[in-house]
C-alpha cells in the first residue's frame, strides 16, 4: 500500500480524506493540514521520508509547494474545473437569504478564468472586483486589496484561494469564503497521484546498470613505468568508484582494460547522476593524461535488458564524443546529461514512414533529427541560425549547415528569416522546423 502525503487547509483536507475512503485498499492518506500557506515548507522537509507522493487541495498549495519540491517527488494537486467556485456562491447566498451582488476574488494567475465563472453563474453581479497574484505573493497585499474594497463600501462577500486571507479577513468581521472542490474533482485528483505513484513505483524498482570505460587505456599502459604504478593505478580508480558504488546501492564489477560496471536500480541510478558526474571528473584528475571517461547507463525490466542499453548508450558516447554520460531508458528513449543532473532527452527510432522516408531523402538519421527537435523546444526558439544550433549540438558550423539544407530540401525544415548582422557581412539566415506531424 503506498501512502500519500494531504497537504490543504484542515476542511479540504477532511474532505479528500472522505472521498479517499474509496481508495482504501490501494493508498493510505497521511493528512497535512494547515492554518497558513507559509507552513508548506516545512511539512515537506519534515515529512517527505515518510510518503510516496503528495497531493495538494489546490493550485495555490502546489504552486507554493514548487519551491521546496526535489526532482524525485511524486506530486499532483486538485484540479478546479469551477465547481469550488459555485458551491462558494451557494453557500454565500445561502447564508445571508439573499444572492450577494458585489463581491471580490482572489485567484492564482492563469489557474482559472474567473470572469468566465462569474458570467456563467446567471447572477446579475452589480460590481466584482478580481486580485490575480504569482507564485511570489504577498499575502498582506492581497489583505488589503479586500480590505479597502469592504471599507469603501464597494463589496459585500468576499471569495478567496488562500486561508492566510480568509483567517485575517474574518477577524474583520468580512463575509469571506474559501474556495472549495466539488467530490467528483478530488476523486479525479485522486485517480491521477494513485497511477503517478504506481508509475514512479515500477520506474524505480527497474534495474539500472552504469558502464564507465577509461578510454586509451592501451595509452595508460604504455605511460606505467612498473607493472606496479598500473596496478596502483587500477587500486586509486577502485577507491574513487566504490564511494559511487555504496551510494547506488550497488556492486562493482571491474570488466578489466579500464572499463568497470555497477549494477543498481533505476531510481537509485536517477537519484545519483550528480555524483555519478563528480565521480567522472575525480577519474579523469586520477588518470592525470588527456583521456576520456564516459559512462552509458542502462534501464530495463531485466538485468539483460538494461545491460542492453546500457552497452548501447556507451556507444553513443564514444561516437559523440562530447557527452561524458548517455542514458538509454527501457522504451529506448536516449538522454544525454548535459548539466548538473539536466539531461536532453529524444528518440533514436520512430514508427513514422512518411518522416523516415523524408529523413532517408535528406541523408539525416532520427535520431539526430529527434535531437534537433529537442533542443529546439527545450531553448524555446521560434527560430534558430545555424551558430546556434552548432552551440547546442557541440558540432561545427558548417556540418550544421549541411543538415539544416538537407532537411529544408527534403521539406522538414524552412527558412525563417535573417538575423541582422551586427558587423560588417552577410546576416545569417533563421531557420525553423517545418509545422508538421512529427
Amino acid at each position: 500500500m503506498h501512502r500519500i502525503g494531504v497537504v490543504g487547509p484542515e476542511r479540504s483536507v477532511e474532505r479528500i480524506l472522505r472521498v479517499a475512503e474509496e481508495f482504501e485498499r490501494e493508498i493510505e492518506c497521511i493528512p497535512f493540514a494547515y492554518d497558513d500557506e507559509a507552513e508548506i515548507q516545512s511539512i515537506l522537509e519534515n515529512n517527505r521520508a515518510k510518503v510516496k507522493g503528495w497531493l495538494f487541495s489546490g493550485p495555490v498549495p502546489y504552486i507554493i509547494a514548487g519551491d521546496y519540491l526535489e526532482a524525485a517527488d511524486t506530486v499532483a494537486y486538485c484540479q478546479t474545473m469551477g465547481g469550488g467556485f459555485y458551491q462558494c456562491c451557494l453557500q454565500m447566498a445561502f447564508d445571508h437569504k439573499v444572492v450577494l451582488q458585489r463581491i471580490s476574488v482572489d485567484i492564482i494567475e492563469e489557474e482559472v478564468d474567473i470572469e468566465k465563472l462569474l458570467q456563467a453563474t446567471g447572477i446579475p453581479w452589480s460590481d466584482f472586483y478580481i486580485k490575480y497574484y504569482t507564485r511570489r505573493y504577498n499575502p498582506e497585499e492581497i489583505i488589503r486589496f479586500h480590505l479597502e474594497l469592504w471599507r469603501a463600501g464597494k463589496i459585500d462577500g468576499v471569495i478567496t484561494a488562500l486561508r492566510s486571507v480568509m483567517n485575517a479577513l474574518q477577524k474583520e468581521g468580512i463575509p469571506v469564503y474559501h474556495f472549495t472542490l466539488t467530490e467528483r474533482e478530488i476523486y479525479q485528483s485522486l485517480k491521477i497521484i494513485i497511477e503517478k505513484v504506481k508509475s514512479s513505483y515500477f520506474k524505480n524498482t527497474q534495474v539500472g546498470l552504469v558502464i564507465i570505460e577509461v578510454g586509451s587505456y592501451g595509452e595508460i599502459i604504455e605511460k606505467a613505468r612498473t607493472p606496479y604504478d598500473l596496478q596502483l593505478l587500477e587500486l586509486r580508480l577502485k577507491e574513487i568508484l566504490l564511494p559511487l558504488c555504496k551510494s547506488l546501492d550497488g556492486y562493482l564489477l571491474d570488466k578489466g582494460r579500464g572499463v568497470y560496471e555497477i549494477f543498481s536500480s533505476r531510481g537509485a541510478v536517477e537519484r545519483e547522476i550528480t555524483m555519478l558526474q563528480a565521480t567522472i571528473e575525480r577519474l579523469i584528475l586520477a588518470v592525470n593524461i588527456d583521456v576520456p571517461v564516459t559512462a552509458g547507463i542502462g534501464f530495463g525490466q531485466t538485468v539483460f535488458a538494461a545491460e542492453i542499453n546500457a552497452h548501447r548508450a556507451l556507444r553513443n558516447t564514444r561516437e559523440q564524443k562530447e557527452n561524458r554520460i548517455i542514458i538509454v531508458q527501457d522504451d529506448g528513449k536516449i538522454v544525454e546529461v548535459v548539466g548538473r543532473g539536466k539531461g536532453l532527452s529524444y528518440d533514436f527510432y520512430s514508427n513514422d514512414t512518411a518522416l523516415l522516408k523524408k529523413l532517408n531523402q535528406a541523408g539525416v538519421g532520427i535520431k539526430t533529427y529527434r535531437k534537433i527537435e529537442n533542443i529546439i523546444h527545450r531553448m524555446g526558439w521560434g527560430a534558430f541560425s545555424a551558430a546556434q544550433l552548432a552551440a547546442q549540438l557541440s558540432v561545427t558550423e558548417r556540418n550544421v549547415r549541411r543538415i539544416i539544407t538537407s532537411l529544408c530540401e527534403a521539406g522538414l525544415a524552412e527558412q525563417a528569416g535573417e538575423e541582422s548582422a551586427a558587423s560588417r557581412g552577410r546576416p545569417s539566415k533563421l531557420y525553423q522546423l517545418a509545422a508538421s506531424k512529427h
